[in-house]
């Protein structure tokens, strides 16, 4: 599982975490956190194993710093992802497009 981090801690540590992590985009909607969400939000959903336990997950609203390419944003925890592998991260449409998953 992931670790329990003090409050703004978390984007820092947990990008090293994800080095190498398979990313993959999906439909959002309403989250596993609670919240509805469009495809231009900057949000992701942490596979089963880190996601954790309970309503809302135990990550719910953290932030995580993403880098790809070149490109650096940041995201926000909103969903579960039970069909990711470890490590794995699904991403909004618009997230993904912005770090250049869709580009030709």
């Amino acid at each position: 599982g992931v670790a329990k981090r003090a409050s703004g801690d978390v984007s820092h540590t947990l990008a090293k975490r994800f080095d190498g992590a398979r990313w993959s985009y999906y439909d959002v909607g309403r989250g596993a956190c609670g919240d509805n969400n469009v495809a231009s939000d900057f949000i992701v959903a942490l596979n089963t194993a880190q996601y954790g336990d309970g309503y809302p997950g135990p990550n719910c609203f953290k932030t995580i710093t993403m880098t790809y390419n070149g490109k650096t944003t940041q995201a926000t925890i909103v969903d579960q992802c039970p069909g990711c592998p470890d490590m794995g991260l699904d991403l909004s449409r618009g997230l993904f497009n912005l770090l250049g998953g869709e580009a030709s």
